[in-house]
């Protein structure tokens, strides 16, 4: 919860969230599945369970990365939501990670209606997905140096608060 909180402080106030910050939860991931395991130093179900965290981890980045290209999420909210299943496990990160989509998608849709843009970005939105497949190219959806951050929502929150509702009620 520790690095979901800080990963959150940094999205915030930074719009990205740094590596070291990454690091040190996959580090503490691995850890922690060292002494889920029973932490005896050599066993083989100790590293089992650090290679499960690894694999869950490694996964989750290969599923999110074509967002990643498309520029629709960014790496750090990718390595966030890794971390997430990581720590989890696939089920309830699963549910973690859903909860905190759905809390950005709210998010995005009140943003987008005081701003008064809704149209326009679903208009926008559905211009890049003919172009995909007009041009059989994939481009960047969002650019910052273009678009600015008006209507970009720190997801590395959202994620943290899907995990507080995976948590606490499932």
């Amino acid at each position: 919860m520790f690095i979901l909180a800080a990963g959150s402080y940094f999205d915030i106030r930074e719009h990205r969230i740094p590596n070291w910050l990454v690091l040190a939860g996959i580090a503490a991931g691995l850890f922690l599945s060292w002494l889920d395991a029973g932490g005896n130093g050599g066993g083989e179900a100790v590293l089992q369970e650090m290679i499960f965290f690894a694999c869950r981890f490694l996964v989750v980045t290969a599923a999110f990365f074509f967002l990643f290209i498309c520029r629709m999420i960014g790496a750090g909210d990718i390595k966030i939501i890794s971390l997430i299943c990581g720590y989890l496990g696939f089920g309830t990160g699963f549910a973690a990670v859903a909860w905190g989509f759905l809390i950005g998608a709210f998010w995005s849709l009140v943003l987008m209606i005081v701003k008064g843009c809704a149209f326009q970005r679903f208009s926008y939105f559905l211009t890049y997905i003919r172009s995909i497949f007009q041009t059989k190219k994939i481009t960047a959806y969002y650019s910052s140096s273009l678009n600015g951050y008006d209507a970009v929502i720190p997801l590395g929150l959202c994620m943290f608060s899907g995990v507080v509702l995976a948590v606490v009620f499932f």
